[in-house]
């Protein structure tokens, strides 16, 4: 004699519908995007993309689901190389000068549908009795019932503040550094990164006031005031640590042909690249190979005047990592920036491009954008590339 049971299960099978977007070039893939703004209220995202528009450009603009941001993009690839290539060639011949690219996904989430299908599979039991074990029920738990302990309130030893420096014409963030002081005139200040929290303690003066003055690579200095006793004056509002909002509005400075980089282009008193630095130069080269009517002039900067300690390239040809091959030389800053400017020319020359089509100068420490000792001084050690048209 047989006896049968009958199991019943379920399956959960998930189904990712990636809904349609709203704005024509919207992808939920993870590709590289040459980005020109970034806005929080869709409407300037609107007005922004139909702006770069007009002025000859395939703009589209699609959101960022992860920071519920609106990013506005002229290119978007699954190339690296031809992402950074179109971002030098933006920045070199168009007012985009603070394009970068954004490497993830734009666009809408996707929804994920769960459905259950029973399915029915057949056990046939012989000359056995048919043993019923109760499953206990499940137990589902809500996690929005569970309460968390609240994390450690941050406190204060004066007022917390944070200076945010924004692009006028984008509305981006742009990195920078804020100098406060307790005078016009003081020789002496303190220096704080810009759109991070800082521990301001109150000023020595009567006034309770502090001179403050912006410093961000490419843009105008802005030189203004704050109240400590009474900043809502200045203040957009508070942070998540009751952090008084400072907005900055920034200026471009106009620069001519030069072409900023984003990256840290030199190891410490060294002429090798940072690795991050190669799609960068790699877009140069690329640029230089379209437009044969291109020169360009190489400008090396460092932190510092001071002789010191270099690592030269020497009989090596690995330009982003260190080699046997590297020579130790002791010189002067300008030495320094003359064999960084030599060592991206060499480069440029590795990928394509003749030696005739580039000019080198060595700047030395005289055009730092930061202090020597602040907390952006590395960004003093990089190279500037001059567009000489022909």
């Amino acid at each position: 004699m047989s006896a049968m049971k009958v199991i019943t299960g379920s399956v959960c099978l998930i189904l990712l519908l990636c809904l349609g977007s709203k704005v024509m070039g919207q992808t939920a893939s993870q590709d590289y995007f040459v980005t020109i703004g970034v806005f929080a209220k869709q409407d300037n995202a609107v007005r922004y993309t139909a702006k770069a528009s007009k002025a000859g450009f395939h703009a589209q603009y699609a959101i960022n689901p992860e920071k519920k941001l609106y990013y506005v993009y002229l290119l978007q690839t699954n190339e690296k190389r031809k992402a950074f290539a179109f971002l030098i060639k933006l920045r070199a011949e168009s007012d985009y000068k603070d394009a970068w690219v954004f490497n993830g996904r734009l666009g809408e989430q996707p929804v994920v549908e769960i459905k259950q299908e029973p399915v029915i599979e057949t056990v046939i039991v012989k000359e056995e009795p048919v043993v019923v074990v109760e499953t206990p029920p499940v137990v589902k738990i809500d996690s929005s019932t569970i309460v968390k302990p609240p994390p450690a309130k941050k406190v204060a030893k004066g007022k917390f503040f944070e200076f945010q420096f924004l692009n006028e014409e984008t509305g981006n963030e742009v990195r920078g550094e804020v100098h406060l002081s307790e005078s016009n005139k003081a020789a002496q200040y303190q220096a704080f990164k810009a759109n991070e929290l800082i521990d301001l303690v109150a000023p020595r003066n009567a006034g309770g006031t502090y001179f403050l003055t912006t410093i961000a690579p490419g843009y105008k200095a802005l030189e203004t005031q704050i109240n400590f006793k009474d900043p809502l004056t200045s203040s957009s509002g508070t942070g998540p640590d009751g952090e008084l909002i400072i907005p900055l509005t920034l200026k471009r400075a106009k620069r001519g042909d030069y072409i900023e980089f984003n990256n840290v282009s030199f190891y410490r008193n060294s002429v090798i690249m940072q690795p991050q630095f190669q799609v960068e130069m790699d877009g140069l080269a690329d640029l230089m190979k379209e437009n044969q009517n291109y020169k360009v002039k190489i400008h090396g900067h460092c932190n510092g005047n001071e002789p010191r300690d270099m690592i030269l390239l020497g009989t090596s040809t690995k330009f982003f990592e260190t080699d046997p091959g590297n020579e130790k030389k002791t010189g002067s800053a300008k030495d320094l920036t003359e064999y960084r400017a030599e060592a991206a020319r060499r480069y440029l020359v590795s990928q394509g491009i003749t030696v005739d089509r580039i000019l080198t100068k060595g700047e030395g420490g005289k055009m730092m954008i930061y202090p020597q000792t602040s907390v952006y001084a590395n960004y003093n050690d990089r190279i500037e590339v001059e567009i000489v048209r022909h």
